[in-house]
């Protein structure tokens, strides 16, 4: 960084935690695609391979997606919709609903714990602009 170069702002806590629990989360519903789709060929699940590799790739596209517009407050909203269909895929598969509620409760914790770091780093800020700031 050149002298004439401003620091980057920090990006907001909340963004940082509910991106990466997203994208994790694109991840892990890849793989119980994958998995659901085995068991299928397996003839342990009853499913049409077709349809577990569709409903599977669109969920995935779809937790990146949110991943991205994790920014927005709408995408953290969509963030806490697409839960509910990676929940109901242990229909299937039990231990897909037992991952998307371990990834439900680290995304609660992230919003939870991404707002009160925000909050509080809103309240140095604030107490610092009033004393004058650093030299």
């Amino acid at each position: 960084m050149t002298e004439n170069e401003a620091p980057r702002p920090q990006r907001p806590a909340i963004v940082v935690f509910t991106q990466t629990t997203l994208l994790l989360e694109s991840l892990a519903t890849f793989f119980a695609m994958l998995v659901t789709w085995g068991l299928g060929r397996a003839d342990i699940v009853d499913v049409s391979a077709g349809s577990v590799w569709i409903a599977g790739s669109a969920l995935a596209a779809a937790f990146a997606f949110a991943s991205g517009r994790a920014h927005a407050r709408w995408g953290r909203i969509l963030g806490w919709v697409l839960h509910l269909p990676l929940i109901a895929g242990g229909l299937w598969v039990p231990a897909i609903a037992f991952v998307g509620i371990m990834f439900l409760g680290i995304y609660a914790l992230g919003v939870r714990l991404g707002m009160r770091i925000d909050r509080e780093r809103a309240e140095f800020h604030a107490r610092d602009a009033a004393e004058g700031g650093t030299p």
